[in-house]
């Protein structure tokens, strides 16, 4: 093992002190997720997803029980867990991949959404699974302290935030290979083509990141694409909650040995 692509991270009790928690972040949310832990004061270890995989659901899943399967073997002997972590950023993830060394903990935070299907099936032999009732980070975001079913979501709005731009976003790698293979105008009626559905680009303010340095770039995105531009209110207040509690309906909370079903998402927790 190489040491010097190990970093320690301190762990800590989290939410109300339920027990020690890992928290597994995807790294398309990396300014909301930092806020969070600011805000609520906690200081958990954090290994960070790579955000491609949100777009390959077997694959996110599998990634995501690798971890949960490395922290059950290693914690009935109270050793410590070595999973990878990202640093975030663009491209590929392993030049990026480290490791993150991980004390015994008893509960796994997993700050994502369902991503279509990306965590069912989930299951963890010795620790507590936690996540937000949400079905990916648009919802995330629009949570303003409602439930799941409350959230307000313009159906005709392609959504950004800071973190789309700056790590990889299938809308725009898939604009620079259709470049790269046809040509410049092509590619412009494929992308065109492809958000004929969309009548907006919307870019969320989350709290975490200074909105007038990223709308720029997603008003020259709607300009190219004749859709109107428009900025909403977002929050993370649904974050803060998943690390500091308290755990209510839109925290699902599942004990060690029950597996993450798609009912979940539609069932609030009691």
């Amino acid at each position: 093992m190489d040491e010097a692509r190990i970093a320690h991270a301190a762990s800590s009790k989290a939410a109300g002190g339920r027990g020690r928690s890992v928290l597994l972040a995807c790294e398309m949310i990396e300014d909301e997720v930092l806020l969070a832990l600011d805000r609520t004061g906690i200081d958990a270890t954090l290994a960070w997803i790579p955000a491609g995989l949100h777009e390959q659901p077997a694959k996110l899943r599998a990634y995501l029980q690798d971890l949960i399967d490395r922290l059950d073997e290693a914690r009935p002997a109270g050793q410590n867990a070595v999973l990878p972590s990202v640093r975030p950023g663009l491209g590929p993830a392993q030049p990026r991949t480290e490791q993150v060394v991980v004390p015994p903990v008893t509960h796994a935070l997993m700050a994502l959404g369902y991503c279509g299907n990306g965590l069912q099936g989930l299951v963890s032999k010795s620790l507590s699974l936690v996540f937000p009732r949400v079905d990916d980070c648009i919802s995330l975001f629009l949570n303003h302290g409602c439930t799941r079913e409350e959230i307000c979501r313009d159906a005709h709005a392609f959504y950004f935030t800071k973190g789309w731009l700056c790590h990889d976003n299938p809308m725009l790698i898939s604009y620079d290979t259709w470049k790269q293979r046809f040509g410049e105008d092509k590619a412009r009626k494929l992308r065109k083509a492809s958000m004929a559905a969309y009548q907006r680009i919307t870019l969320i303010d989350t709290g975490a990141y200074v909105v007038e340095e990223s709308m720029p770039h997603t008003e020259a995105l709607a300009a190219d694409l004749d859709l109107e531009h428009t900025v909403v209110d977002g929050s993370i207040s649904l974050i803060e909650k998943l690390f500091a509690g308290p755990w209510d309906s839109e925290i699902v909370v599942l004990p060690p040995g029950e597996t993450i079903q798609i009912w979940h998402l539609f069932e609030p927790s009691t």
